[in-house]
């Protein structure tokens, strides 16, 4: 019998771990989208105005739904649902109904037509996805605003070098080592395949010269470029740098260059920005990764 029950709360398990990521995925999406609207300091206000609405709907589900308040502590162990001993908090009928529940009769298309419509048949499932997705989110966003924090100090630890570049005119030796801050290894038949890559790709709002390329990773360009798909640009610059063609920090060297303008707003690309569309990149592979797939095996065969 027991087996039984662990076997089931497991399959239910993998239902939860479904509805969790979609409803998370859909939460950053939107926050990515509204970023290509909002100046900085905007984005300075929003974060902080849903780090505060969001902490406020964990507080108010684990005040009103005390059997589900455990579950933030264990949300990151797998099989978290049996692991944490939720199990134990329900009441016998709410038991009952786990126990008895078939994972073969979950439609997904039901669930995100209407969330609550399972709580039902499994006691609390739409308010734990509710719960987990939240803690997750905010999470995100306090990770969102570090980033911010990050990009305004190096903003303004740049004015002070910039003044000294000036006034040393007279002794440009002082920024030997500093023109080419991506380290790149890339030779002209290498740039030349990239070119053609991201073009393929669409990555950017016009037509990629192997010239203005060589520009970009040689930090020359000053906003020649508009891009169309963030996370593609991400995907591509994380498996140049996987392959050590860049240095693994070319998110702020794109940042500290102003080396690409956003689509909407052309403003340059921050590391924020950039350090959002990775994580989205990693999590879920954006639309044309493998055009960028196919480039880069060919570029490893040299």
């Amino acid at each position: 019998m027991e087996n039984h029950i662990e076997t089931n709360f497991r399959g239910i398990q993998k239902i939860l771990d479904s509805c969790i990521a979609h409803d998370y995925k859909t939460k950053v999406d939107a926050l990515f989208l509204k970023r290509e609207y909002l100046t900085q300091a905007q984005l300075k206000d929003y974060l902080r105005q849903e780090i505060f609405r969001v902490t406020e709907n964990i507080v108010a589900i684990q005040q009103k739904y005390r059997v589900v308040r455990n579950i933030v502590l264990d949300m990151d162990i797998p099989d978290f649902l049996w692991e944490s001993g939720y199990f134990e908090d329900l009441n016998s009928d709410e038991r009952k109904k786990y126990i008895g529940f078939r994972c073969s009769d979950f439609d997904m298309d039901a669930y995100l037509h209407e969330p609550s419509c399972y709580d039902g048949r499994l006691p609390y499932l739409s308010i734990i996805v509710n719960l987990v997705v939240l803690s997750k989110y905010l999470r995100y966003l306090q990770e969102q605003e570090s980033n911010y924090h990050t990009d305004a100090v190096a903003i303004q630890e740049q004015a002070l070098p910039k003044e000294k570049e000036e006034s040393a005119d007279t002794n440009p030796t002082k920024i030997v080592g500093k023109s080419n801050p991506f380290k790149s290894t890339l030779k002209a038949n290498e740039i030349k395949l990239l070119t053609d890559c991201v073009n393929e790709a669409n990555m950017f709002t016009t037509t990629v010269s192997a010239k203005i390329l060589t520009d970009f990773f040689n930090c020359k360009l000053n906003g020649v470029l508009k891009v169309n798909n963030t996370r593609l640009l991400a995907y591509l610059m994380m498996q140049l740098s996987c392959y050590n063609y860049i240095v693994y920090e070319w998110q702020s060297v794109i940042a500290n260059n102003k080396l690409i303008l956003k689509k909407i707003k052309g403003e340059p690309l921050t590391r924020t920005d950039l350090s959002s569309a990775t994580d989205q990149a990693k999590n879920i592979y954006p639309k044309g990764y493998e055009i960028i797939d196919k480039y880069i095996k060919q570029l490893k065969k040299g």
